[in-house]
């Protein structure tokens, strides 16, 4: 997940307010990541600058504001985030449907501009379908189907599809090699889903359960036996999540699991669910996050030295 606008807020329990059979509350609560209805926020970043993560985030949370409380102004809020994101979408060429990052990702994985993040993609749409469908405005459904375009380019080619042991991965961050970050490949799986859900998109919905089918099936490579990986990016040092993208995980884990009734998800999410009790485990997990950014710090300054940031 990208850090930027609200990014000190990582309180991201499962959504309360999901339904099976229709959309309504996202599967992740970001109530906490819109603490009022006005839009923009003061601390947006300019467009050129902006991560479009934190942007349909902060849509997102205002939504399940929305349905909370019932309050118009939130509706309001959700609304013009959807416009936004819609006003810069990409329309045409090689990346349409994208939202594209002008600027070079700042740390941990090497990004030349322009890039395009499948996390993105999948939660911007997921916006977008909640919208269309409480609106009643066709616009945004269409955005939302756009969005689905770059999840089936290759991450060579400028999209955000890669290779997993014979299956589609998509990339929050589209590395060569791959990064294959965990919680962005979730949110993204989920954008595929709402689209299939929502307008009957059959491509969409095949990617879904192909994508969703071959995480499952190696989701042990996240797994350290102690901890879960945020990435398996080829970094100096595993990068283990650190304790709130853990529980992220396992959230994750199981929304998916009520997605995928029986996929086998169920030991994973208990193996996890110890590891994170253990304070040993703990306080091992914050010593090999310290370790990572010592080798691979956020600073993109000192990033640019490294030679595995290098390209």
């Amino acid at each position: 997940m990208a850090r930027g606008l609200l990014s000190t807020s990582f309180s991201q329990p499962l959504g309360a307010r999901v339904a099976c059979d229709e959309l309504r509350g996202y599967y992740i609560d970001f109530r906490v990541k819109a603490p009022d209805p006005e839009w923009p926020p003061a601390d947006l970043t300019p467009v050129d600058r902006q991560l479009h993560v934190d942007v349909a985030q902060w849509g997102l949370g205002a939504f399940e504001h929305f349905l909370a409380t019932e309050e118009e102004r939130w509706l309001g809020a959700a609304s013009a985030v959807g416009e936004h994101l819609m006003a810069v979408q990409e329309r045409d060429g090689r990346l349409a449907g994208g939202w594209v990052h002008g600027h070079d990702y700042p740390h941990t994985f090497p990004l030349r501009a322009p890039w395009l993040s499948a996390m993105a993609q999948g939660e911007g749409a997921s916006l977008l379908l909640r919208l269309a469908r409480t609106l009643e405005d066709e616009r945004f459904a269409d955005a939302a189907r756009r969005a689905m375009l770059p999840m089936a380019l290759g991450s060579a080619s400028g999209g955000v599809l890669a290779d997993l042991g014979g299956g589609p991965f998509l990339e929050e961050y589209p590395t060569d090699p791959p990064s294959y970050v965990l919680n962005g490949a979730l949110f993204a799986l989920w954008g595929c889903r709402d689209v299939h859900v929502a307008l009957g998109d059959a491509s969409a919905g095949a990617l879904f359960a192909e994508g969703a089918g071959a995480l499952v099936d190696h989701i042990g490579r996240w797994d350290t036996g102690w901890w879960s990986r945020y990435d398996l990016f080829t970094h100096p040092v595993p990068n283990v999540a650190s304790s709130a993208y853990h529980s992220l995980h396992i959230n994750q884990l199981t929304a998916l699991d009520r997605m995928l009734p029986g996929a086998g998800l169920e030991p994973v999410i208990a193996r996890f669910s110890r590891y994170s009790a253990s304070r040993r485990n703990q306080v091992r997990a914050t010593a090999a996050k310290v370790a990572f950014r010592l080798l691979v710090p956020r600073n993109p300054v000192l990033a640019r030295k490294l030679p595995w940031t290098r390209m």
